[in-house]
């Protein structure tokens, strides 16, 4: 009987959300569903790294709080989240977080089951328990490793997600097909979260007459509109041609029906002004930096005003006066170089290992090094934005492949710029020639990685032949920098070689997420010689 009880209880709390749903549904406030893009997205403020699990958390939160008729969901961010259900970042096996009114207690959980369709099984009994959704997880569960979505529901044997990489900053894909995610086999994920019980919270009101445990706000058929603005950054003082970030998030329990950000001067006219219609319950500033350019200010005097307007009210979220200050006479720029060494004359197929050390009192905003034929035109071309005072021209030698020119006469350039000028601080001519014996060392039948997947290998190939004997042979790998993080290397003393001989040593699956260079270089008796040189990422 008592457990008789305790069901009827539940079913009467479950038909008073639903009528207090319908309520609201018919008031001015427009009604959402726990599916909404809004519910999933997550402003790239609210957001750090690794806040995958917790996003996920926070969104089942928020379905279960609009499922109780609330029209405060927007207030449950990651911020509020935060320290409620995490420990250095890591999610609680066990919490309680309170909002609008209630008290939300968090459970973890293990799956059982060892294949996908086992797991898809789970899946579907702990929806049919939770339909706000369950929060799952696992090690290796994503392309990014340890990954957790929420799961929202299993149709035809199909999971659905949503997943905070495609629900934040710019991405608002709201809820997606398991496969449209970036999660891989559902047998990977080990573990889960949900919403064990919902009550009242500590500081909440109990119920009169013995109504069921719901949030205030989900009483209130016309509730008073909480357009607000969090996290908001307002200038002071600016140097003449320097930016500043917009920043804030607007929530409102309303939707936004339109959101303006303006620089007015002191004559009271806007110089500056951007105007959107989110049409959601929340958005981010972030979206709109980039069309509020103080970099374009005159110096002189300005307001910066921030206003919103939901479906109850207009308000100015902030406003601020700040001054535009003249930008400083520059000191002469200091731009030069030193310990240069650049080519002179050189075989052809030979290359040719640059350096030079750029310095200067300014911030060096690009380096450009360039190999210029006769007529002016670049065949060889690298560069830099280092944004810092001092750099190494040796870091593009690899980007930078003298032996793939052919014979005649090239002038070699090296140009650099920093806030003050632009200078061409190495111009000078050399030669390529041919060699007196000619070789005809080459590679045929190889082939090389495009894209890899971090942790997965890759098998080389490839044929070198010569008409003379073949005395080394080196396989390289080479970072964004021109480091080399993988070599082997062979010297063989004969006219053929395979390169896979070499391919154990060459452990791809070592290498961490990037782009990288693989470069195959031979040597005979005559000449050495570049024979590949590809680019490939590991992703």
């Amino acid at each position: 009987m008592k457990r008789k009880g305790i069901t009827i209880i539940l079913m009467l709390v479950m038909l008073f959300s639903l009528v207090t749903t319908s309520s609201l549904a018919a008031s001015k406030a427009t009604p959402v569903s726990i599916d909404d893009v809004a519910v999933c997205y997550t402003p790239q403020s609210d957001y750090k790294s690794g806040d995958c699990i917790l996003t996920a958390t926070k969104v089942m939160i928020r379905r279960a709080s609009i499922m109780r008729g609330s029209t405060q969901w927007s207030t449950i961010s990651n911020k509020t989240l935060r320290s409620s259900a995490t420990i250095v970042g890591l999610l609680l096996h066990k919490f309680t977080f309170e909002a609008d009114g209630l008290a939300y207690r968090v459970n973890v959980g293990f799956f059982k089951g060892n294949t996908d369709a086992a797991r898809i099984k789970e899946f579907e009994a702990l929806i049919k328990e939770h339909p706000e959704g369950v929060v799952v997880w696992g090690k290796k569960a994503s392309v990014f490793g340890m990954h957790g979505v929420l799961l929202t529901d299993v149709k035809g044997g199909t999971p659905y997600v949503m997943d905070s990489w495609y629900n934040l900053g710019p991405r608002q894909n709201g809820i997606q097909k398991w496969n449209d995610s970036s999660m891989k086999a559902p047998s990977l994920c080990t573990q889960y979260w949900l919403i064990k019980e919902v009550g009242l919270a500590k500081k909440a009101t109990p119920p009169a007459n013995g109504q069921p445990l719901v949030a205030a706000s989900a009483t209130n058929v016309n509730p008073e509109s909480t357009l607000t603005i969090t996290d908001k950054t307002i200038p002071t003082e600016i140097t003449e041609g320097n930016g500043f970030g917009v920043e804030g998030v607007i929530i409102s329990n309303y939707r936004l029906s339109d959101v303006t950000v303006q620089i007015i001067d002191s004559a009271g006219t806007a110089v500056i002004s951007k105007t959107v219609n989110p049409g959601a319950w929340c958005y981010d500033l972030l979206n709109l930096d980039s069309s509020i350019k103080f970099g374009t200010l005159a110096p002189g005097s300005y307001t910066y005003q921030i206003s919103a307007t939901d479906e109850q009210k207009s308000l100015v979220l902030a406003k601020a006066d700040f001054k535009v200050n003249p930008k400083p006479v520059s000191a002469a720029s200091a731009l030069k170089i030193s310990s240069v060494k650049a080519p002179s004359t050189i075989y052809q197929g030979d290359g040719f290992s640059i350096s030079g050390k750029i310095t200067s009192n300014y911030n060096i905003s690009q380096v450009t090094v360039s190999v210029l034929d006769q007529s002016g035109r670049p065949v060889l071309n690298a560069s830099a934005s280092p944004k810092a005072k001092s750099y190494n021209v040796s870091k593009l030698d690899a980007k930078v492949k003298f032996g793939a020119l052919s014979a005649g006469t090239y002038t070699y350039k090296v140009v650099a710029q920093d806030s003050e000028q632009t200078s061409t601080l190495v111009s000078r001519q050399f030669e390529v020639v041919k060699k007196a014996s000619t070789s005809s060392l080459k590679i045929a039948s190889y082939n090389y990685p495009k894209t890899l997947k971090k942790g997965k290998g890759f098998t080389i190939k490839g044929k070198i032949k010569s008409n003379k004997k073949i005395s080394s042979v080196k396989v390289q790998v080479l970072d964004s920098n021109g480091k080399t993080v993988l070599s082997a290397s062979a010297k063989p003393k004969a006219k053929s070689y395979q390169v896979k001989k070499l391919d154990k040593k060459i452990k791809f699956g070592k290498l961490k997420k990037g782009t990288y260079t693989y470069r195959v270089i031979a040597k005979d008796s005559v000449q050495t010689l570049t024979l590949v040189s590809r680019t490939f990422t590991v992703k």
